[in-house]
C-alpha cells in the first residue's frame, strides 16, 4: 500500500544532494576543532588561557608562602585580567577585521 496516494514524485539535484551530504559527515574532534577555531580563535585562546591560569594557580598553591585568602584572591585577579585581555583582543581584532581592512571604494 501506498502510504501518500496523490504525492507526486520529486526531482532532487544532484548538487543540493551533495552539499546535503558533505555536511552530514561526522566531523571528527579536531576537524571540529579547527573549524571553531577558524570562526572565533579567541574562543580558543581563551580557554587556553584558562588553562594556563589554573596551571599556574595549581603549582603556585603547592609552593604558596602567602595565606589561601590572599593567594585567591591574587588568582581571581589573574583569572579575570586574563579574561579581559582576551575579551579586549577579541574586540580590537573583530574591529580590524570589520572596519579598518576593508577597502575603500573608488
Amino acid at each position: 500500500m501506498d502510504q501518500y496516494p496523490h504525492a507526486e514524485p520529486l526531482e532532487i539535484p544532484e548538487e543540493a544532494l551533495k552539499l546535503t551530504l558533505e555536511n552530514e559527515e561526522p566531523a571528527g574532534l579536531g576537524q571540529s576543532i579547527y573549524k571553531t577555531m577558524q570562526r572565533s580563535p579567541f574562543l580558543i585562546a581563551g580557554i587556553l588561557g584558562f588553562g594556563a591560569v589554573c596551571g599556574i594557580g595549581a603549582y603556585k598553591w603547592k609552593t604558596r608562602t602567602i595565606k589561601p585568602s590572599l593567594f585567591f584572591i591574587q588568582l581571581r585577579v589573574a583569572a579575570q585580567s586574563t579574561a579581559l585581555g582576551f575579551i579586549t583582543l577579541g574586540m580590537v581584532y573583530q574591529m580590524y577585521k570589520d572596519y579598518a581592512s576593508k577597502q575603500k571604494p573608488t
